[in-house]
């Protein structure tokens, strides 16, 4: 075996700085928030290659004083923190003081900076983590950074880099993510000479989606703001909200900032997602900018260098308030698909959705500024205190106000092809799937009866013996009282015996259907809650007793169905996210008709 040495210090400054730089996104990023911290009112960002051959970043900020820049370059130096507690209420985007030292480390930077009254400026280079050059002279108020040759002294690391479009492409993403948690920050993101966006640093949230997402996405946004009574307490959520028909394949336009920084946060995607459940299709995630804001003390950002991930101190609190938050925020629209005819095409083709408010008159579009985050800079001494208690046992959020349904006035036509019921009112007509809204009623009524217990049960002449494995009777020990509120009877003896099933619609589920629910969820992981966490498997239990497409009902029957459906909040889809009403206006019908 080798004896133990002491590394040398530049071999040491390369290992910490591969932590820090693991590709051009690394330094932009660091580099950007650099800026954001000095209270920079504009950043430019320009690549060359992908940031394989050069990264400028230039911002107006407050600029480093000449004797401080040999510490500027120097590991674990920084303004932004003091002290061991400085770690639990950091406001600023860096704090480790390892960003420029690990850039330098592995690249050569060159950097012009110039405080705000200084007379003149300084022009510094460092290669390889060693000071080349240093000099004073004239510059514009500020900071630039400029990258050169990124990893010229690892060889090794660039071969693990992707082709520059796709490094160019991490980049744009990441300044995108940046633009939309400062949307009082004017971004200019530059790629080989061609200028790829800007944003317009209004303080704006939705002009700041108009800069990134283009006109159509901005004008299809739900506005979010709730918190501790009036939304100006300790905790606050706010934000902008995708409606269903902005939905995206991926989780990538998912956009979550707390205290001002960008997080990656598995617990938070959840409650997103678990607040348009039924609303989305399998295999879609809605898109969202959403702020959260809480004390320093219940969040832990020292998790990792790249300070995307976080942990929280009530972390089942902040699922919970973030879920219903959304959820209420979504219950305020009408969510109805219409059917557009392209124009320009003989064709009839079925284009994205449009949906409309629930008001009756046109709502202006609402502004959402994000306030300033106060440069901690210019903050007194902190003093040290004991932990707040909990705040989210304090949460209570403004009940939005009761508003008529949307189907007030209208008549029902008749019925197309076996499934779908014609109905009239106002300016419209409206297609309504019986099947899909038969599934969105079964689906309330069972999650309201099981979460009550008053399921009805129809007992088993004979009890049917289940064959269980042993994970499948842990699983069904771990969730009997909640399959008992589902309205299912068990009996233990030797083995487990079905000796009842629920009594839905026109009588009770197929004993076989049991089976169904256990499997899932066991699939999903024993122990969950099966009427409240698991409501997928109430969705199958909706669809496995709804009518179907092409089955008979009374025209007594469907009145009543329709009348159910058009009574509830959210009428708009099916369990499974499925739409169960679409809309046809009169003057698409015009359209057609050449009348318009």
């Amino acid at each position: 075996m080798k004896p133990i040495i002491q590394l040398e210090q530049r071999l040491i400054d390369k290992i910490a700085a591969g932590e820090v730089v693991e590709r051009p996104l690394s330094v932009v990023k660091e580099l950007t928030e650099n800026a954001i911290d000095a209270g920079a009112g504009v950043v430019t960002v320009e690549i060359t290659d992908g940031g394989l051959t050069m990264i400028r970043v230039t911002d107006n900020g407050v600029g480093i004083r000449a004797e401080e820049l040999p510490l500027a370059f120097a590991r674990h130096a920084t303004s932004k923190i003091a002290k061991a507690e400085d770690l639990f209420s950091v406001l600023t985007l860096g704090f480790r003081g390892e960003a420029l030292s690990s850039i330098a480390a592995v690249s050569q930077v060159e950097m012009l900076t110039k405080p705000q009254g200084a007379v003149m400026g300084v022009r510094a280079e460092v290669h390889g983590g060693h000071f080349v050059s240093r000099q004073h002279i004239g510059c514009a108020n500020g900071t630039t950074v400029i990258v050169s040759h990124l990893f010229y002294n690892v060889p090794a690391r660039r071969k693990f880099l992707k082709k520059p479009a796709t490094e160019a492409g991490y980049i744009s993403d990441c300044l995108q993510k940046l633009a939309l948690g400062n949307p009082g920050l004017c971004i200019r993101y530059i790629s080989n000479g061609q200028r790829i966006f800007q944003t317009s640093g209004n303080g704006d949230l939705r002009t700041a989606m108009l800069n990134i997402y283009g006109r159509d996405v901005a004008s299809k946004l739900i506005g979010v703001d709730a918190g501790v009574g009036d939304g100006e307490g300790p905790v606050r959520l706010y934000g902008l909200l995708g409606k269903p028909e902005l939905a995206r394949g991926n989780r990538s336009h998912g956009t979550f900032f707390i205290n001002g920084r960008y997080v990656q946060s598995r617990l938070l995607s959840t409650a997103v997602e678990a607040a348009f459940k039924t609303l989305l299709p399998g295999g879609k995630f809605p898109l969202y900018v959403l702020y959260l804001t809480l004390p320093a003390q219940l969040l832990d950002v020292n998790v990792h260098p790249t300070k995307m991930d976080v942990r929280f101190a009530e972390e089942e609190a902040v699922r919970e308030f973030v879920q219903g938050a959304l959820a209420e925020a979504l219950g305020g629209h009408i969510l109805i698909p219409t059917a557009r005819i392209a124009r320009g095409s003989d064709e009839v083709k079925e284009r994205e959705p449009m949906y409309y408010p629930m008001e009756t008159a046109p709502a202006p579009a609402e502004n959402l500024s994000v306030r300033e985050r106060e440069d901690p800079r210019t903050e007194g001494p902190r003093t040290e205190s004991a932990p707040p208690p909990p705040v989210f046992t304090q949460l209570h959020r403004v009940a939005p106000s009761e508003s008529p349904p949307f189907f007030h006035h209208y008549r029902m036509l008749g019925l197309l092809f076996n499934t779908y019921w014609l109905v009239a009112q106002g300016e419209s007509l409206f297609l309504v799937d019986q099947h899909a809204a038969h599934e969105r009623v079964l689906y309330e009524e069972i999650l309201r009866s099981a979460a009550s217990g008053e399921v009805h049960s129809q007992p088993l002449l004979s009890p049917i013996p289940l064959r269980l494995t042993p994970r499948e009777s842990q699983t069904l020990r771990d969730n009997e009282a909640h399959f008992h509120r589902l309205g299912f009877g068990l009996r233990w003896d030797d083995t487990a015996e079905l000796t009842a099933v629920p009594f839905l619609f026109k009588g009770p589920v197929a004993s076989g259907f049991f089976m169904e629910l256990l499997d899932k969820l066991d699939e999903n992981a024993p122990g969950g809650d099966i009427y409240a966490n698991k409501t997928e498997l109430i969705a199958i239990a909706a669809c496995k007793a709804a009518v179907k497409g092409g089955d008979a009902l009374s025209e007594a029957e469907a009145h009543d169905l329709l009348k159910q459906l058009f009574e509830m909040k959210n009428p708009f889809t099916c369990p499974h996210g499925r739409p169960t009403i679409i809309e046809i206006t009169r003057r698409e019908l015009e359209r057609r008709f050449k009348r318009a």
